[in-house]
């Protein structure tokens, strides 16, 4: 466990890895590339990239930005909605726990943050890290949406994972 990691609001130092995300594949990963994308600068100048419907925070290491973590609505009924998270670690960050940990903070946050009840993770099936990680948080597999993402030139199976309140397991 990294004793300096931490989620943070976006900083402009910060932007080369929004940069990263909207034009190189490898930011993104295998699992999560859906082609180029723009406009990531501007919704940070506009709104820092943190509003009523969802947000995305810097995950930092030592002072220096290793990922995101993101979350957004999922709404059930004009009452309710569940927070749809996500992440995403630099290529040289993976499979050595910071995701998880970035995750678990993540979490965390939004329960003593937020009203929700329900915290909800998509993941691609073929993405077997992801999944695998998203279980050690606490994350419950609860079904497949088959064909729901599009991904290089074909529809993909995403599976879906709940975490809620009452599930939260101790630190």
């Amino acid at each position: 466990m990294r004793e300096n990691l931490h989620c943070r609001p976006f900083r402009e130092e910060d932007l080369h890895l929004l940069d990263g995300v909207a034009e190189d594949p490898t930011v993104l990963g295998p699992y999560a590339w859906t082609g180029f994308s723009s406009g990531l600068r501007r919704r940070w100048a506009e709104t820092g990239l943190l509003t009523d419907d969802g947000g995305a925070l810097a995950v930092v290491d030592q002072g220096e930005p290793v990922g995101v973590v993101s979350w957004r609505k999922a709404a059930y009924n004009a009452a309710s909605h569940a927070w749809n998270i996500g992440l995403c670690m630099l290529p040289e960050e993976r499979r050595r726990g910071s995701g998880e940990q970035a995750a678990r903070w993540l979490v965390h946050y939004l329960f003593a943050h937020t009203q929700t009840n329900r915290l909800e993770a998509h993941i691609d099936a073929e993405n077997i890290p992801s999944r695998t990680g998203i279980e050690k948080v606490g994350f419950v597999y609860e079904g497949m949406a088959r064909g729901a993402a599009f991904r290089n030139g074909a529809w993909r199976d995403v599976c879906l994972y709940g975490l809620l309140r009452e599930d939260l397991r101790p630190a």
